[in-house]
């Protein structure tokens, strides 16, 4: 209900995307009129001299991606990943992504006392802007070459998103909130997503799992009703071997499609601050990280 009103609101076009593509009849149909539009669109030329990643190896990274959804090993320079975690530390994130929950990270305590309760998630607003190693992911020659070539198409930025997942012992709804049970997006027709850590992540620090293969088969009940899955359901028809849980140091990266069905493990033992940047075909101003700072408030002031 939420979602249908959301959309009706706010843009309908997305609405009717979020209905049609979750079946794959809705993506060719979709695919087969946007190519058409495209059809004599060439690749760009990269310029890696001007990338952070100039020796990925961009067909071998899409030809994983189609087979496997996924692919590990995009590692960001230290430099980048130091003013990232500094712009995480001097500016307020937002608790459950509302822009009237703002704290600085070194007030997470405090506000757990003010408030009585605990955030299992927060956000950044406005990172773009004000991030410029993030503005520079964003335009990053070779991510556009990876997202040109897997979409087959000239890709626009959806938006991204620098998120902490705190340590605690969430239940399922909390869980749910935070996107910690297996589900799958629908953020277009045609997505791609580049997550980076922030900082070091194992199984016990939210690592991020996903389901191999599984952007291209699922069970009909998982299409026609698009909700999170319990680990139970999810191993018992895909089978545990197919689960890949991602770990790494802090800069570590990697790419997936998320109709993959993937989650955060929940941290138990160290928070978790985790960057991610999407391209698609459409911008539908659904998935960007943009608030006017007459919106944003802080709990408590600034310390």
């Amino acid at each position: 209900m939420y979602e249908n009103i959301k959309g009706l609101l706010k843009n309908p076009r997305w609405l009717l995307m979020r209905k049609l593509a979750r079946f794959h009849s809705g993506i060719n149909i979709n695919n087969y009129f946007l190519r058409s539009r495209f059809k004599n669109y060439k690749e760009p030329a990269k310029d890696e001299r001007d990338s952070l990643f100039p020796e990925l190896d961009i067909d071998e990274i899409v030809k994983q991606l189609k087979v496997n959804g996924f692919y590990l090993g995009l590692n960001l320079p230290k430099n980048i990943v130091a003013e990232i975690i500094d712009f995480a530390y001097s500016h307020p994130c937002y608790g459950h992504r509302k822009p009237w929950l703002g704290f600085y990270y070194h007030q997470k305590e405090q506000i757990k006392l003010k408030l009585g309760k605990k955030f299992v998630l927060a956000s950044y607003f406005n990172t773009a802007l004000h991030c410029p190693a993030i503005q520079k992911l964003r335009n990053d020659p070779v991510l556009l070459a990876i997202s040109t070539k897997y979409l087959e198409t000239q890709p626009v930025i959806q938006g991204n998103e620098l998120w902490w997942s705190f340590t605690s012992q969430a239940s399922n709804s909390e869980k749910k909130r935070a996107f910690q049970m297996f589900h799958y997006d629908i953020d277009d027709y045609n997505f791609l997503k580049f997550f980076f850590y922030l900082t070091d992540v194992d199984e016990t620090s939210g690592a991020h799992i996903c389901i191999r293969g599984s952007h291209n088969k699922k069970k009909f009940t998982h299409i026609l009703f698009h909700k999170h899955e319990t680990d139970k359901d999810i191993i018992d028809y895909y089978g545990k071997e197919q689960l890949v849980t991602i770990c790494g140091k802090a800069g570590f990266g990697f790419v997936e499609d998320t109709l993959c069905f993937h989650k955060g493990t929940t941290p138990t033992a160290q928070d978790r601050l985790i960057l991610q940047i999407e391209f698609a075909t459409t911008d539908y101003k659904m998935q960007n990280d943009l608030k006017s700072p007459s919106v944003l408030k802080l709990l408590l002031s600034e310390e």
